[in-house]
Order: C-alpha cells, then structure tokens, then sequence
C-alpha cells in the first residue's frame, strides 16, 4: 500500500483503509493489525485508532472478543436490509435529480458508463457508485448522498466478490443506459420505477449467490 504523508490526517487513513475493504483486499473476518497496519501506511498508531473508530462507526470493521478488531461480516439480513435502504434512499434522489439535471450531469454519467465498459469488472463497485452517485447529484441532497456511500461501501464489498453481479454485469451496464435515457427524457415516473427494479434484482441475486456461497463454506460468518 502506498505510504502516507506525515501530514496525512485521520480521514485519510480511514479513506485508505475502506478501500482496501470495499476492494476485498481486506475480506470479512480478517484481523487488523494495527502495528502492521500503521508501517503500511507509514503513520503512528494514535491516528490509526481514532481512524478504526469512525470505521467502527461506519459498520465495516468490528471488535470482537479474543480477535481484536476484525472486518465485520454482513448477515443476509443486514444486506437485504442495505438494499431496502437503497430502494427508498436512491429512488427519492433520482426522482429530485431528473427535473434539475443538466447536460454536465448527462455528459458525467455518460463517461463513466463508457469508463465502465473498457475496464475490468473487478472494479464494478467503484463504477456503480460513480455512476448512481451522478445521477442523483443534482438533486443537492449533499447529507443523503454522503450517507448513501457508506451505504454503498458496505454493498459494494460483496459486490466485489464477483458472486452476483459479475455473472450479469451486461445486465446492469444496460439498466444504467435505460436509467440515463429516462433521466434525458425528464420521465420521473418511469426512470423510478426502472431504478426500484434494478435495485431489488441485485439485491435478490446477491444475497441468494452469498446465502449458497456461505452455505458451501459454512466457517465464514
């Protein structure tokens, strides 16, 4: 991992090490090692606490007795629940947005669907967020969109996995298209209800491929 400043600060560090969780880089369950976490990084452990708590708070790692501080593992029903979540949050945003976007908000959206497609689908997370997150953008619900992304970090990181979403991401690429040209066409109504659709058929996906998966390895949480 690179190395940070000496200046760097906490959120920096938290910033850092999302990433490596949302990416799977650091998988549910892993231990933290703080000393070992810290020479990554390049920063001394004060700051790498206050850095663990905020993503504590976050939900992505926990402490747990006789481990330390892990990677907290999601139960199904805490995913399905981050879905429910998604489907009230987004389509209220979406339904803001369309009305107010502009040709710089069809344009953004447009590149990152183009950046998507010529790129490889380990990073399909960090896509979907770039792409939802433009399109609600215009909606100027700065507090919504910022608790959304956490919403997303907890998602993407089993989205990440490749056990849903890869096998149809053609699918998704597509229902983003669609999103957009609803949008373009200032059609609220339709543009929510294909966005309530989307979300709940990769949330079904996801969680029945995590259900199996969990099922063929029962040690995982």
């Amino acid at each position: 991992m690179t190395k940070l400043g000496r200046q760097s600060l906490t959120d920096q560090i938290v910033s850092a090490v999302r990433q490596r969780i949302v990416s799977g880089d650091l998988p549910e369950g892993t231990p933290l090692r703080q000393e070992k976490l810290a020479a990554e990084l390049g920063v001394s452990r004060v700051p790498l606490r206050e850095a663990i708590r905020q993503l504590e708070a976050e939900g992505l790692v926990v402490s747990e007795i006789h481990k330390g501080t892990v990677v907290s593992s999601l139960s199904l029903a805490e995913l399905q629940e981050i879905f429910e979540i998604r489907v009230e949050l987004e389509t209220w945003l979406f339904a803001l947005a369309i009305p107010r976007m502009t040709e710089a908000d069809f344009a953004l959206a447009d590149s990152v669907i183009a950046e998507s497609a010529a790129s490889g689908i380990d990073k399909w997370g960090e896509f979907n967020w770039r792409f939802h997150s433009a399109l609600y953008a215009a909606a100027g619900r700065t507090i919504a969109l910022k608790l959304l992304k956490g919403v997303h970090d907890n998602a993407n990181r089993y989205i990440n996995l490749q056990l849903a979403v890869v096998a149809d991401v053609e699918h998704e690429s597509v229902d983003h298209r669609n999103l957009l040209a609803f949008a373009r066409l200032r059609d609220v109504e339709g543009g929510v209800k294909l966005l309530r659709k989307h979300i709940e058929t990769v949330a079904e996906n996801l969680v029945r491929s995590i259900g199996e998966s969990r099922k063929a390895a029962p040690h995982v949480a």
